[in-house]
Formats: structure tokens, sequence, C-alpha cells
């Protein structure tokens, strides 16, 4: 009898994500089905804080089964893929500036008409990873793990801090699938040579990230998730 299809879900921000993401993603986790799903935001900033977090996620999921007409034993893993956004950085690294016709970030300071909007932003935000960072299920049978890129994923994979269309976007993430989607294992070299992981845990990346300026520096803890997800490729399906 053949087995019955199995899914990783991956929660992510923008479509640029799933056009860089979704071939490597594939590879490394074959044969299963890889879903994406994109929140066009950033979703850790859509609910309040004092709510739990984790119930969000549980409702993506579910919009998820029935779009594809799952069954919860038919995901075997959720993912989640977040840009830091400097949501880390201390208070004195928010810079007002009255003519400021947009957010501007640098390698150390994020520049604003309204300071007090990115700290309500990134109270928030710190709030729900904080939260986040400490689940590691959607249930009992299904892991979840969520990961970063900083500032965001043109910064953290290809280097540039520069704001860009969407056309250069796309094309940029079509460029890295072409690059490395054929194979996992080169784009994991990449990401420990070049995007300048931290730590030597996963844990260990979380409490890095948040020192200093270091959420709006180059850096990314995705070369975790081959450690963490690789039993998958051993079998157990």
């Amino acid at each position: 009898m053949a087995k019955t299809k199995k899914f990783v879900l991956i929660i992510c921000e923008g479509p640029t994500d799933e056009n860089a993401l979704y071939r490597i993603m594939k590879g490394f986790f074959a044969p299963c089905e890889i879903r994406f799903h994109i929140s066009h935001g950033d979703p850790l900033i859509q609910f309040e804080e004092d709510k739990n977090p984790m119930n969000k996620i549980r409702e993506i999921v579910n919009q998820e089964k029935r779009k594809y007409a799952l069954k919860d034993s038919d995901i075997i893993a959720v993912l989640q893929i977040t840009d830091t956004d400097g949501a880390f950085i201390p208070e004195e690294n928010i810079i007002e500036d009255p003519d400021a016709n947009k957010i501007i970030y640098s390698k150390d300071e994020i520049i604003t008409k309204f300071p007090s909007s990115i700290l309500a932003r990134n109270k928030k935000k710190k709030t729900n990873v904080n939260k986040l960072i400490r689940q590691n299920g959607i249930n009992e049978e299904t892991p979840y793990r969520l990961y970063y890129v900083s500032r965001n994923i043109e910064s953290a994979l290809y280097g540039i801090n520069n704001t860009m269309s969407d056309n250069r976007k796309s094309n940029l993430a079509d460029d890295f699938s072409d690059a490395f989607g054929k194979d996992w294992r080169r784009f994991l070299s990449y990401v420990e040579k070049e995007c300048n992981p931290l730590g030597r845990t996963y844990e260990e990346s979380w409490d890095l990230i948040k020192e200093g300026t270091a959420s709006l520096e180059r850096h990314t803890n995705l070369n975790f998730l081959f450690d963490e997800f690789s039993y998958l490729l051993y079998g157990i399906l």
C-alpha cells in the first residue's frame, strides 16, 4: 500500500521568501510536499501581545488544512520564518527625524518620523517571539520552530540592505533559487559561510540576535533547521 503523502508547512512574510526557498526546502524534506503560507506582512505584530501567539499559528495551520483538505496527521512539521526588522535594538538606536517620509534602516539605527510607533511594534514583536521560541509543537505530534532572517531575507541571504522594488526582490529570489535550489547542502554551506549565523545552538542563536544591534545586521539561524529536522531524512515516513 502506498504511503500517505506528508506535508511540511512553512509560514513566511512575503512571496519572495517562498520563491527563494521553496526548491531548497523541497529537496531537503523529500519526499514530503512543501506548502508555504504567505502572511503578506509580519504575523508577529498582527495580534496582541497579551494573547497566546500560538493560537494564531494554529489558526494559520487550520486554514491550510482546509485549503488542501489535510488531516493533523498529514502535517509532519510547521516552520515559521520571520524578519527581525531591528526589533531587539536598544531604544536609543531608534532616531526621530521629522523629515523622514518612510522608515529608514541602517546597520545600527532605525530612523523614523514616529519613534513611538516603532517602539510599540518592537515591544509587541519581542513579546511574541519570546513566547514562540519556547514552543516545540503545534500539538503533541506536530513539531513547530520559529527561525529568523535578519534584518530581512534580502539582507540575510543576499547581503543587500538597500530599499528595493518588488520586481527587484522577485528577480533576486529567482536567481537565488536557481543557484541553490538543486542542492540544499550547498545552500547550508552558503549560509554557514556567508550569512553570519550566530551561536552554537538554536537557543543561543536567539539570545545573540537580541543583543545590541544584531537584529539590524546580516544574520540567520536557518542553519539549525537542517540539524533539527534531519531525522526526517532517515525513513521515519
